[in-house]
């Protein structure tokens, strides 16, 4: 990674500074409706059809008409009748409707360990915080409810803005908010992402002569040898590390 010291870094959120019990929600609230689900078969069927869906509707359904809120409604609809072809589509509703409000909040929303710390630290070195994520209307929302919402200087989703990652525009849309809001001059090379997603992250935003850093929470095996080993975080506190030392 480029050693100048950053003047903006970005964030993913999903899977990078927020975690979901995806199971543990869609279970609960299936109960609630009288709905039994096999946990680890919704979860497979909610990859599925989340991957399916977002080719067929990209953007979360914003230009195909379908919308973010009934995207999300065919995704529960999808995963529920995957294991129970005869359940009532007034049921489903109003699972869709009651977990869509759930995911509005911090309810279904936890931050991984060390995010505030990291937030903190960033920002009491004077750097330009931002978020850029895939994500539908309600995010400003959720990060607020988690009281993390004050360390961005802006929060830039791709249904808002009508491009996603990787896209090289959502990249300069960034730039350019920084840029407006701090009344500064911040380039390319000044400013770093950070998300868990090789493709939509990391080389986004190297596509975008940004630096990029990943986040594997998870460990997994990375065998994509463009990515830089050292360019590679297993946690937020690790990540913080290496900030202290950039930063010194």
């Amino acid at each position: 990674m480029n050693r100048v010291r950053p003047r903006l870094i970005t964030f993913d959120v999903t899977g990078t500074l927020l975690m979901t019990k995806l199971k543990e929600h869609y279970t609960e609230i299936g109960c609630k409706y009288g709905l039994s689900i096999e946990p680890h078969q919704l979860a497979r069927s909610f990859e599925t059809n989340f991957r399916q869906l977002a080719i067929e509707h990209p953007i979360y359904g914003k230009y195909t008409g379908l919308g973010w809120e009934n995207w999300w409604k065919t995704i529960v609809h999808n995963v529920f009748k995957e294991q129970n072809k005869n359940i009532p589509d007034a049921t489903l509703d109003k699972v869709a409707s009651a977990l869509i409000k759930c995911y509005s909040t911090s309810k279904c929303w936890h931050t991984y360990p060390g995010t505030i710390e990291l937030l903190e630290y960033l920002h009491k070195h004077r750097i330009v915080l931002g978020v850029i994520s895939n994500f539908d209307v309600r995010l400003e929302t959720i990060l607020i409810d988690l009281k993390i919402r004050s360390y961005f200087s802006f929060v830039l989703t791709s249904y808002n803005f009508g491009k996603e990652k990787p896209d090289k525009s959502i990249f300069i849309e960034a730039l350019r908010l920084s840029n407006k809001d701090q009344q500064v001059h911040i380039v390319p090379r000044q400013a770093i992402h950070i998300g868990d997603t090789i493709d939509n992250d990391y080389f986004g935003a190297k596509n975008a002569q940004w630096n990029a850093l990943l986040i594997n929470h998870r460990n997994k095996s990375i065998h994509e040898k463009n990515v830089c080993k050292d360019d590679i975080f297993i946690n937020l506190l690790d990540l913080q590390r290496h900030f202290e030392t950039l930063l010194k």
